[in-house]
């Protein structure tokens, strides 16, 4: 009898933040403890004061960071307002929408096993999605399919 089934195997996926902590090596369990020691309001004052000091750096050095910004994104020294920026900075707008309009459909249809890249279809009576690898009806291999499995499976059998 195989030991990582009953209630053994579902109390040992089900750890404590503690156990997962004591498998780290050493020094990252360390690291880790001492930033769940830090209370949230220390960190939301951390963060908010690298946004003040990030603020008073663009603040002292104001004409040097924006004429940089101006140059680079093509709104200055141009024949008319915003030419520039229309046809150099602002033409990558729209590729830069395809490419994440592109990564979103592929996020969308990928499969939903954690770490696996290809896309998948519905998995019945799931609301997931699955490769021919990990789909239930496949058996991990896409050419052992045949045209009969194929009806069978549409026909609901």
């Amino acid at each position: 009898m195989d030991n990582s089934d009953g209630p053994q195997a579902a109390m040992k996926d089900e750890r404590s933040p503690e156990s997962l902590l004591e498998e780290l090596d050493h020094e990252e369990a360390g690291i880790l403890v001492a930033y769940e020691r830090i209370p949230n309001r220390i960190r939301w004052l951390a963060v908010g004061g690298f946004v003040i000091v990030i603020a008073v750096l663009l603040a002292a050095y104001h004409d040097l960071s924006w004429h940089w910004f101006e140059v680079h994104s093509g709104t200055v020294n141009e024949s008319g307002p915003y030419y520039g920026f229309w046809s150099g900075f602002g033409s990558d707008l729209g590729e830069a929408t395809l490419v994440a309009g592109g990564i979103a459909l592929f996020r969308h249809h990928n499969c939903h096993v954690r770490g696996c890249i290809r896309l998948g279809r519905p998995v019945p009576n799931t609301p997931y999605l699955a490769c021919p690898k990990h789909h239930p009806a496949h058996k991990g291999d896409r050419r052992a399919v045949s045209a009969t499995t194929i009806n069978r499976a549409h026909a609901g059998e």
